[in-house]
């Protein structure tokens, strides 16, 4: 038990270099830009990093399913450290870009291997309560984080950003050594012909929504997951499982969690700007804001392990979906009358479903799965939550952007949002009761 509380608190660590790493660019990054020359590549700090994190989930997934989790996890730390350094002392964009996305290589493991670790180590009841923890973690990062990069940038330089990274990457390795898994894994062949083309097609997807042709990007990366699913279905040991979309359970689910984070989760971008535009309110003050959902996620997440051996895991989609969409329905209706309190109110309750919903659908991507593919299937369902996000946020820009107003942009945004939100409840419906779901896993 001891080792596990050293182990948990790596975890907590190793959440924590992820989160502050996404946030303390925001404000650093155009002087980091100034200095180094290159600002034709600024963009490019934030899309690579976000490119190589997102396509290796899988990838890390699988592996830990193969070789174990706590090496694994130690090497993308390493990998991760190793980036920082390299950032640290770059002087040119170009290499700073080249640098970031090694970060990126190491970050795609160290969230989604902690995730998993979690579920090896923790019951159901205490992993809820975990990612509460971890969803923390976020939400006080988002308003540190951009105060401690223009603290090293006004005080120190900013290459401490990234020499920061060293202790704390070396902190979380210690806290892992304890850690002996007593899982049994799988050697098998990797499928790196499936694993390239569904890194490209990925890639492709997500290019199209950072770049100004990206109508091209898209067709390319949809023509390559076709090709993808025609070379999967010949390989012996293919790179995502076939019992992964056997399974009905762990289908739905991911097909939910990829539309649900698409609609009101990514609407949360876009409220300090409207506050700041149509209210004139100030940075500070429209940016505290997003402190309700991280307090309404916390309360949904906290208790969801516990509700889902109560109510059982279709009840908690039904109804999360539900609570997403008529509190969306009453933003959508009543955002320009609101008042901050009003909106805090509501923001307060989209984060209370959010935080039950990722709870249970992480949850669900370990219980509903074979323990020999758990890893996979966390890392899967993790992936598309950020494809989820990256298109509907996307989106959301381009409505914001092409509108006469920020409060017609905004209505847009949200009615965007509330139609997604409604397909969301029809696939809650269509998840299998858990007794169905309990059958699934044990035939």
């Amino acid at each position: 038990m001891e080792k596990n509380r050293y182990v948990f608190w790596g975890l907590v660590i190793t959440t924590l270099i992820s989160a502050l790493d996404s946030n303390i660019m925001q404000t650093a990054s155009p002087t980091i830009a100034r200095q180094l020359g290159g600002m034709q590549l600024f963009a490019w700090i934030f899309v690579v990093y976000m490119l190589a994190s997102t396509i290796t989930v899988p990838l890390y997934g699988k592996l830990s399913d193969m070789y174990g989790r706590k090496k694994l996890l130690m090497a993308a730390v390493g990998l991760f450290t190793i980036g920082s350094i390299l950032a640290g002392i770059a002087n040119s964009m170009v290499l700073l870009v080249i640098c970031r996305g090694v970060q990126g290589l190491g970050a795609g493991g160290m969230l989604t291997l902690s995730l998993v670790i979690v579920g090896d180590l923790f019951t159901i009841e205490k992993r809820g309560k975990i990612q509460a923890v971890f969803s923390s973690i976020w939400a006080i990062s988002s308003i540190v984080g951009p105060v401690l990069g223009s603290f090293f940038v006004q005080t120190l330089t900013w290459r401490w950003i990234f020499f920061i990274n060293i202790p704390i990457g070396a902190a979380t390795v210690l806290c892992l050594i304890p850690y002996k898994e007593k899982l049994s894994f799988r050697k098998t062949l990797i499928d790196y012909k499936g694993f390239f083309i569904f890194g490209i097609s990925t890639t492709l997807l997500l290019l199209s929504t950072n770049v100004s042709n990206g109508l091209w990007y898209l067709l390319l990366g949809i023509i390559g997951l076709i090709l993808f699913i025609f070379v999967e279905r010949k390989v012996a040991e293919p790179f995502l499982p076939v019992s992964l979309f056997k399974n009905k359970g762990i289908l739905v689910v991911n097909l939910f969690m990829l539309f649900y984070s698409g609609s009101f989760f990514g609407t949360s971008n876009f409220i300090p700007l409207y506050l700041q535009q149509g209210s004139h309110m100030s940075i500070y003050k429209s940016g505290l804001i997003l402190l309700s959902i991280a307090v309404g996620w916390m309360f949904g997440s906290i208790p969801a392990g516990k509700w889902i051996i109560n109510f059982g895991y279709k009840n908690l989609f039904i109804i999360g979906s539900f609570v997403t969409t008529i509190s969306g329905f009453l933003l959508y209706l009543y955002i320009g009358v609101l008042s901050y309190l009003g909106l805090f109110a509501l923001l307060l309750v989209q984060g209370f479903s959010f935080g039950l919903l990722f709870a249970v659908g992480t949850i669900a991507s370990q219980e509903l799965a074979e323990s020999e593919i758990k890893g996979i299937s966390t890392s899967l369902q993790m992936f598309l939550r950020n494809i989820g996000t990256s298109v509907g946020v996307t989106v959301m820009g381009v409505l914001i952007n092409h509108a006469v107003s920020i409060m017609i942009g905004m209505k847009n945004v949200f009615l965007f949002a509330l139609l997604l939100s409604i397909l969301t409840i029809i696939f809650s419906f269509l998840i299998p009761t858990k007794e169905t779901l309990i059958k699934e896993v044990t035939e």
